[in-house]
């Protein structure tokens, strides 16, 4: 066994991981505690460098995450080899501590004793505690993500198939929606503000009217540096219909961590809905080509909305009340009036509504006719006398 060891490490390493996947007994982030130990232990002890330490932990991470996972569903949905590199980065980091993982590695490399005084004791015990850390964080599990299989769960309650989109009052909740929360929706090629050709003319338009060169590397970096700050804002966070979508049915615990959850709507409502569309046209699924209004239909049955102080955990709540149930009101039978309140208490706004600004927030609207003393004498009342036990009509 020792010769076999000394001579195939890469070989039993791999072995050990398969042996630990199959132990049922433990949860993901305890096999995954379990690797990070043991290939610490292989540094510790001398018996592997560091660079190989660290390529058998990243692929002992890719087998674990989109190899041997028993999520079925992410198999189906991602298909690129890219998105699957992406999204194993992104969980071994966020979710898995990897970063406190390679410190804990690097901080046992003689390169540090040798620039700092033969400090070797020092670094060991930093690295130890580092590791500790690591250990500490991947089995809390702050932040977390649902499964591929959890994500998809929604779209086989409410198949494609089955949504009627040629519905008068479907087409005007999608309109209000839309205009309230995502004008560019539909002309957006992608998933995400994120678009390069889109900053390239929003800043090509405005430095036309610079002349100095100075003046124009001034605006560009305060450009940028304002974009940043606004992306990652709870007050305005650019979030698009797509990514207040996938944080929804994706994130099961840590939302208040804002960058991790803002890098996650990123990567994933892309990686996520390309995937579901793919799929969709591989099975040639009916009515595949109203993928874009399918995602809104979706979003009605998921997101939560806010109206006067109360939290409703997904949109139709506030019409139907079912909460966990499944809602036996669907978006065809809400009042527009209604829907457009839901839309308004998406950004928290739909208690601000009255008779000295209803005009403004009707402007917001294109192509639905809206009734805006409806709109006020249903938010006046909705909190105080619900109507049959809902709070809107």
């Amino acid at each position: 066994m020792e010769a076999l060891f000394n001579g195939n490490v890469v070989f039993v390493f791999f072995f050990a991981v398969i042996a630990i996947y199959n132990y049922s007994d433990l949860k993901e982030y305890q096999k995954i505690a379990i690797i990070y130990i043991t290939v610490y232990s292989l540094v510790a002890c001398n018996i592997v460098d560091i660079p190989l330490a660290i390529l058998l932990l990243f692929l002992a991470m890719f087998c674990f995450l989109e190899i041997l996972t028993e999520d079925e569903t992410k198999f189906r949905i991602l298909v690129n080899p890219l998105y699957k590199v992406f999204d194993c980065l992104y969980l071994s980091f966020v979710q898995y501590a990897f970063l406190e993982m390679l410190l804990a590695l690097l901080l046992c490399h003689n390169i540090f004793s040798s620039l700092f005084c033969e400090c070797k004791p020092v670094f060991l015990m930093l690295s130890f505690v580092m590791i500790v850390r690591a250990l500490t964080h991947t089995l809390q599990q702050k932040f977390v993500i649902y499964s591929f299989y959890e994500m998809y769960r929604v779209f086989t309650e409410f198949p494609i198939n089955q949504v009627d989109f040629n519905n008068e009052n479907f087409d005007e909740a999608c309109k209000i929606l839309v205009s309230i929360e995502d004008r560019m929706y539909y002309e957006r090629k992608g998933y995400t503000f994120l678009s390069i050709d889109a900053i390239k003319r929003i800043i090509k338009e405005k430095l036309l009217y610079i002349s100095d060169i100075r003046e124009k590397i001034k605006y560009t970096y305060d450009a940028g540096k304002k974009f940043i700050r606004n992306a990652f804002s709870e007050d305005r966070g650019y979030s698009t219909i797509p990514m207040q979508l996938i944080r929804t049915l994706g994130i099961q615990r840590g939302y208040n961590y804002k960058y991790r959850r803002k890098i996650f709507e990123i990567l994933y409502s892309r990686m996520f809905f390309k995937g579901v569309e793919h799929m969709f046209n591989e099975d040639l699924v009916e009515q595949r080509e109203q993928i874009r209004q399918y995602y809104l239909y979706i979003y009605f049955h998921k997101v939560n909305t806010f109206l006067g102080g109360a939290k409703f955990s997904k949109f139709l709540n506030a019409f139907d009340m079912q909460y966990n149930r499944r809602n036996k009101k669907d978006i065809y039978e809400c009042s527009k009036e209604g829907i457009f309140i839901a839309c308004m208490g998406l950004s928290k706004r739909a208690d601000r509504i009255d008779e000295t600004n209803i005009d403004y927030y009707l402007s917001l609207v294109d192509g639905v006719d809206l009734d805006g003393e409806v709109i006020c004498n249903m938010v006046s009342e909705m909190m105080t006398r619900p109507y049959d036990g809902n709070y809107l009509k």
